[in-house]
């Protein structure tokens, strides 16, 4: 089966941040679509450059890429981040206000009906498949690190003062280490949520799902990042959506009053052939003997039944809720994201 992409992007500075240290690219070609988007560090001539050289890095490698049938792109995608990562080391070598930068990366590659994820740090590479969403990356970050020994629970995490120290980083001093899946089965109506953290800090899982699903893919960006931004958007916020269709499909603008051709055709002449029975006067026998014959109108006054009415009580489950926003504790190890600065 053949498939069409469908990708729409958006990313927004914040409302508390000086400038946006997000960087994001989508790019085509033999090895298939390869979707990015990066998080930088390290103050913002750092991490502005970091995030840069991050998307720049791995689009050109593969941009480079000699693709056949026989090409392993789980270790390609290993090889593009690591690439970025030393090229980012090398420009922080080069310049004393660049040294502590990184970035993070969320990378997605569809080739075919495969996908693959690559990741490091805590941008984030959602699934919403057959009503369900799935963070299928898990963050490198101190708090999950506590969340899977069992210290505190998921919950716990969202709120807890040191979740924005990241463990791994493009760039970091420390060793660094890309996080690539294997190939997965892709299939129709497969979305995919790509993001920073300037998102999944203020919005849930399930608001994600409702809005990529609930809306095209370019009102769908537009609305998670205001949504973002309305509840304090304490951070740069990015977001690509990727929507697989198969190819030639096309979409109603209003699916549930979409008719087909052959049905209005059949609807027309039956309609012209009850007005010349009614009109020629030899109706009666015949529809009287397909429906009856007439009966008089139920009126509900006389009656006593009241008529059902549609339930208007439904409420926005996207209302703007507040937001604890970010912690200001220093860590001890790893990369302190709020700081925007490496240790």
């Amino acid at each position: 089966m053949s498939f069409v992409i469908i990708n729409e992007n958006h990313s927004d500075t914040g409302k508390v941040r000086a400038a946006n240290e997000d960087y994001f690219g989508s790019y085509a070609g033999s090895y298939g679509d390869l979707i990015i988007v990066c998080d930088g560090m390290g103050g913002y001539k750092g991490g502005a450059t970091a995030s840069k050289l991050a998307v720049e890095n791995i689009s050109e490698h593969f941009a480079g890429l000699q693709f056949t049938e026989n090409t392993d792109l789980s270790d390609e995608l290993n090889f593009a981040l690591e690439r970025a990562h030393y090229k980012i080391r090398e420009k922080a070598s080069e310049d004393p206000e660049l040294k502590e930068m990184g970035s993070t990366a969320a990378v997605l590659l569809l080739n075919g009906e495969r996908f693959f994820t690559a990741h490091a740090g805590d941008s984030r590479v959602y699934l919403i498949r057959k009503g369900q969403i799935h963070q299928i990356t898990k963050d490198h970050s101190l708090v999950q690190k506590m969340v899977d020994s069992g210290m505190i629970t998921q919950e716990e995490a969202k709120n807890h003062p040191r979740r924005n120290v990241i463990l791994n980083a493009l760039g970091a001093e420390k060793e660094f280490f890309s996080d690539v899946s294997a190939p997965e089965q892709l299939f129709e109506d497969d979305i995919f949520v790509l993001c920073s953290d300037g998102l999944n800090g203020h919005v849930e899982d399930d608001e994600i799902y409702k809005i990529a699903t609930e809306k095209e893919p370019r009102q769908a960006v537009l609305h998670l990042v205001k949504l973002a931004n309305d509840r304090g958007g304490k951070d740069n916020i990015t977001v690509q959506i990727v929507k697989v269709q198969r190819k030639g499909k096309t979409i109603s603008k209003d699916k549930k009053y979409s008719f087909g051709m052959p049905a209005l055709v059949v609807l027309g002449l039956l309609l012209l052939g009850v007005s010349w029975l009614y009109f020629s006067g030899s109706y009666k026998p015949w529809i009287e003997g397909m429906f009856g014959k007439q009966t008089e109108k139920t009126d509900s006054l006389k009656t006593g039944k009241k008529p059902v009415l549609p339930d208007s009580t439904a409420s926005d489950s996207l209302s703007n809720k507040p937001d604890s926003g970010k912690g200001n504790a220093v860590p001890e190890t790893g990369v302190q994201k709020n700081e925007k600065g490496m240790k």
